[in-house]
């Protein structure tokens, strides 16, 4: 019976002292469906690496069948199986696995807010680290302009703003509790961010609001930093103001005391 099929030789697998060992190999950027943490179905986009000692290459074929075929459909959380299923399809010690995805954090019945989610999780021989970066929008007054408006007249400029939080995350995180906590004391911290939809009354008290919470981006990575020391092994803050009367953005970056992120 002829078949237009052909076995290729497994060329990856040569193995030679030759061939110089590489920290990662990979794939980047596979479409796959999860559920996030309010057990909606996202779109994310996936990367998986395994480290190759004297391998010709790797079969990368296994990692995007781990992604898709294993896990897709699944809720998005911190499983060390993962992990070790991209690992031992290549016989190695390390891999590495980073899922990025936007969800809507719930505010009230009406109003949501669109949240930036990254979860990396890398193994190293036996131990495993995880890690989750959120990029949560909010909204500045610049306090200088603010005070000398209220004394010559005029409006004080404001700025969209986005606060990225890396976090190194414990043994017992739930995501689905930690995510939208967090993204709750973050909102609570700096007071003011945008709405999706406002009548004229609610957009009235929106600018009351603003005109009470005037932050210097410092101010900004100094309030969501504390919230990350609650949250967080080890933690690294990076604040950033768009700004409305410059070509430039300012930027405030904050760490935890001894710790090593950057």
């Amino acid at each position: 019976m002829k078949t237009c099929v052909k076995y290729l030789p497994d060329v990856a697998s040569e193995k030679s002292e030759m061939y110089r060992a590489l920290e990662k190999v990979g794939v980047k950027g596979v479409s796959v469906y999860r559920r996030d943490f309010d057990d909606e179905n996202v779109l994310t986009s996936q990367s998986a690496y395994v480290n190759l000692m004297n391998n010709k290459g790797i079969h990368m074929s296994r990692l995007v069948k781990t992604l898709v075929v294993t896990y897709g459909g699944l809720p998005i959380g911190a499983d060390d199986s993962l992990l070790w299923e991209l690992a031992d399809g290549h016989g190695v010690g390390n891999a590495y696995w980073e899922c990025k995805w936007e969800s809507i954090h719930t505010i009230d019945d009406i109003q949501g807010i669109k949240i930036g989610c990254n979860l990396e999780g890398v193994l190293n021989g036996e131990e495993t680290k995880w890690y989750l970066t959120t990029v949560i929008p909010y909204t500045s007054v610049c306090p200088c302009s603010a005070d000398m408006v209220k004394q010559y007249g005029g409006i004080p400029h404001m700025q969209r703003a986005e606060a990225v939080c890396t976090g190194q995350l414990s043994d017992t995180c739930d995501l689905s509790t930690l995510i939208p906590s967090f993204v709750c004391d973050v909102l609570d911290a700096v007071k003011v961010y945008p709405i999706p939809y406002m009548k004229r009354e609610d957009e009235l008290a929106w600018c009351q609001n603003a005109d009470r919470y005037n932050y210097f981006v410092e101010d900004a990575a100094r309030h969501v930093g504390n919230v990350a020391e609650k949250w967080f092994i080890d933690w690294v803050v990076a604040c950033e103001h768009f700004e409305t009367i410059h070509q430039h953005n300012v930027v405030s970056v904050c760490r935890k005391d001894g710790g090593i992120l950057r």
